[in-house]
């Protein structure tokens, strides 16, 4: 046998070791089961009065809805309930802002850009029967003619209740 055999030989030795160790050399052998640890999932959706549904789900097997109380989800023992549908309510507020602008449409937009803030920052669900009454606009002054200044009188009622949806 040739040095250069031996060599040769050798090496495909080295291989179907390698091979035969890491159980790639067979495949008809099994190398193990997969299991899973993960159960079934499950999921639930109520369909609220407010139209909005809620949902849960869960990798076990616990869940549940219902329409009392409103509608509500219950996944794991955690249970969640439908928003409450929104009305507006009764109470009016009135608020003016005024805004400046290169034209009196400019200066009225300004204007209700910051109303829209207000009633915002005063009815956290969003305003309703929303009414505007345009003021004057007027240049900025005397010395002034880059623009014009415009008032916005808002009236508004709030959405409620505050996490209504």
């Amino acid at each position: 046998m040739t040095l250069r055999t031996h060599v040769m030989l050798s090496a495909v030795a080295v291989v179907m070791f390698g091979l035969t160790a890491c159980n790639a050399g067979d495949p008809s052998e099994e190398q193990g089961t997969l299991e899973s640890s993960e159960a079934a999932l499950c999921s639930v959706e109520q369909s609220c009065p407010s139209g909005i549904p809620v949902t849960c789900s869960s990798a076990g097997s616990t869940c549940s809805s219902s329409p009392d109380n409103g509608g509500w989800v219950e996944c794991d023992g955690i249970r969640t309930y439908c928003p409450p549908a929104c009305t507006c309510g009764t109470t009016r507020y009135t608020a003016t802002r005024s805004g400046e602008g290169a034209t009196c449409g400019a200066a009225m937009t300004q204007a209700r850009t910051l109303l829209t803030s207000t009633v915002a920052a005063n009815c956290p669900a969003g305003g309703c029967n929303i009414s505007d009454a345009l003021g004057q606009c007027i240049p900025l002054g005397p010395n002034r003619t880059d623009g014009f200044r415009a008032s916005v009188t808002r009236t508004y009622s709030c959405r409620e209740p505050a996490n209504c949806q």
